[in-house]
Parts: C-alpha cells; structure tokens; sequence
C-alpha cells in the first residue's frame, strides 16, 4: 500500500488545495469543513461560502435521501467505509451539476471524523446524465484510467483507491490547519 508519511504538510495539503478533482471534507452534521478550488468551480461557490453550508444546502431536493442514507449508513457502521452515489448539485447560478460522488468515512482511532468526498462531473442532458453515463457509471478508477498523463490527477485519486490508513493519513494532516 504506498504511503504519503515522506510528503510535508504543505505538500499534502497542496495536493488537496490545488488537484484538478473536486475534493471535499465534510463533518458528521453534513457541514463542509474543507473544500478545494475545483469543489468550489463545480458548485459555484467560494470557500468561505461553502464553509458556511452543508452538502444538503446544494444537493438536489430529489438526490438528498439517497446521499443522506449513504452518509448515515457511513457513519453507523464501522464495517462499511465507501459508499458511490450519482447524484445533482444545484450550482449557485441554478444550474444542474451532474456527479458521481466517491465517499469515504474517515475514523481516526476507530472514531468516526468526517467524510472525503471526490466529486467526478459527468456528462448529461437537459434530462440527466447520458445512457453511456448512466449505464455504466465512471468511477474513480476508470477516471484516472482515463487521464494517465496527469500525474497529480492520478495522484489525488490514488489517495481514494489506495485504502483508508492512507485516506486516514491525508485527512488528519488536512484537519490540523
């Protein structure tokens, strides 16, 4: 399993600040805790915004339920640590922001912290994602299959595929400001 133990905290938190995924922490009450610049592109709003929201606030009316059970589920069961969901955004202009979401709960000594959250925009029509999309959903894996070039890319997505000590590793050193 590789480990980030060699990278300093600027480095970490850089890689999260800056990767090219939308990438959010979220708190156990659906509070946004950190969220970085592409988060904030896909959604429409600035950070301090999003500080200041929960993922209920811009999730679709008819998408909330489904994102809520996977969360909760998340957090009541220390068995299960991921959960995939596609799901709408609301952005902050009104318009539909289609993703699937990667969902890690990250417990830091067996106490559930927070959640990781990968945002990965699909396509869609005025009617919701496309048959290609909706048939066969892109996952983390298949999206840094599909951008081998971009080694940040790559790495800020092996974060999510590598396991949860090293997702376990990253968050802490993102939640110590």
């Amino acid at each position: 399993m590789q480990s980030f133990d060699g990278l300093d905290d600027n480095w970490r938190r850089s890689l999260f600040d800056e990767a090219p995924a939308p990438m959010a922490l979220v708190a156990g009450d659906h509070r946004f805790l950190r969220c970085n610049d592409a988060y904030c592109r896909l959604v429409g709003y600035g950070r301090s915004e999003l500080l200041n929201r929960t993922w209920k606030s811009i999730t679709h009316p008819d998408d909330v339920d489904g994102d809520t059970h996977g969360a909760e589920s998340l957090k009541s069961d220390a068995k299960s640590d991921v959960y995939t969901i596609t799901k709408r955004y609301i952005h902050k202009e009104g318009e539909v922001v289609w993703t699937n979401l990667f969902v890690r709960a990250v417990r830091i000594e067996g106490q559930f912290q927070c959640f990781y959250v990968v945002a990965n925009p699909i396509q869609h029509t005025r009617r919701g994602p496309s048959e290609a999309v909706a048939s066969k959903p892109k996952g983390i894996v298949e999206w840094v299959k599909a951008n081998p070039r971009d080694s940040l890319l790559v790495s800020t997505a092996a974060i999510a595929v590598f396991g949860r000590d090293t997702v376990v590793e990253f968050v802490k050193s993102l939640l110590l400001k």
